[in-house]
């Protein structure tokens, strides 16, 4: 489904696929000009033009379940030309881990280069000082700052930085020696701030819970490095290939406002926090919205549309 003034005759919380809103576009369905959307094609075969930057939690998997067809439609995009990224805000795994998991659940054969995590833009926002940095976190944290050469302490009172994502083993302790370490001076960095994250059958706390509680506790306001967050979008612009660049999330305040920030084509797909369209903020709606990433797959696979913006100039020439 094409989201915009130009399909306002298409209700907008139901699910069309791409192929049959062009079928059906007269002068009052427009379906290029409202972004400057093209029909520019993918050539298969030929070297790699165009990004696909695919959220993980929501799209490909919910916790330790795959989503039907994920798999392969990573897969039809790769064999099409498309350049794939992976950029998640779960900071949890090392990059290796990622991958791994990706092959595993859904069959697709994941490289450690492809993916960028919360927690990689963390370490990167403080390489250029190098801060002892106490975390609160899981191995994905630890081992960024390791390949950044940043120590790690564990005593507020020497800390420099407080790097904060999801730990699972969160507790009062951790709460009290991180927000004492803060209120001493040390530079409060989040890997992410997304409160809930989608698992099997439910939501979960995320990372941001436990940043929230850390603020209120130090009062004082993170930095934040993932989505949508301008270091996790550095680190993504250093992936890019030449062509479009499509921004394939379930979350509007990450996913889709990172495409907007960077003025990148948005796609919602609606297997992870988001169900309806209709719940997605105003400003933050998106060029195209899919009930799977398989859907998603099938309207860029398809040869009828690329999603180049004319007027991007931020992306890759």
């Amino acid at each position: 489904m094409l989201w915009g003034e130009e399909s306002r005759n298409v209700a907008a919380s139901s699910i069309m696929s791409y192929g049959g809103l062009v079928d059906a576009a007269t002068s009052a369905v427009n379906v290029v000009p409202r972004k400057g959307l093209n029909m520019t094609r993918v050539v298969v075969g030929a070297e790699r033009f165009g990004n696909v930057l695919c959220d993980l939690n929501g799209v490909l998997d919910r916790g330790t379940e795959a989503i039907p067809g994920a798999g392969d439609a990573l897969r039809r995009l790769d064999e099409a030309g498309f350049s794939i990224v992976f950029v998640t805000n779960n900071s949890t795994g090392t990059c290796a881990d990622v991958a791994e998991t990706i092959a595993r659940l859904n069959g697709y054969p994941a490289s450690p280069d492809q993916v960028i995590t919360s927690a990689v833009a963390a370490a990167a926002l403080l390489a250029p000082d190098r801060p002892a940095s106490m975390v609160v976190g899981g191995e994905g944290i630890l081992s960024a700052l390791s390949e950044r050469e940043i120590s790690i302490v564990v005593d507020p009172s020497v800390a420099e930085a407080v790097v904060v994502g999801l730990d699972v083993d969160f507790t009062y302790q951790s709460l009290d020696m991180a927000a004492s370490a803060i209120r001493k001076g040390a530079r409060f960095i989040a890997t992410n701030t997304d409160v809930t994250f989608p698992g099997p059958g439910d939501l979960h706390a995320g990372a941001g819970a436990i940043v929230a509680a850390i603020a209120a506790a130090s009062g004082r306001t993170p930095t934040v490095a993932g989505k949508p967050h301008s270091a996790i979008r550095a680190l993504v612009k250093q992936r890019l290939v030449p062509g479009p660049v499509w921004v394939v999330g379930d979350r509007p305040e990450t996913d889709l406002a990172m495409a907007k920030a960077e003025n990148w084509n948005a796609a919602l797909v609606l297997t992870g926090v988001v169900s309806d369209p209709g719940e997605v903020p105003s400003g933050l709606e998106p060029d195209l919205v899919n009930a799977s990433l398989s859907e998603f797959a099938d309207v860029l696979t398809s040869d009828r549309l690329s999603g180049e913006r004319r007027s991007d100039p931020g992306g890759p020439v």
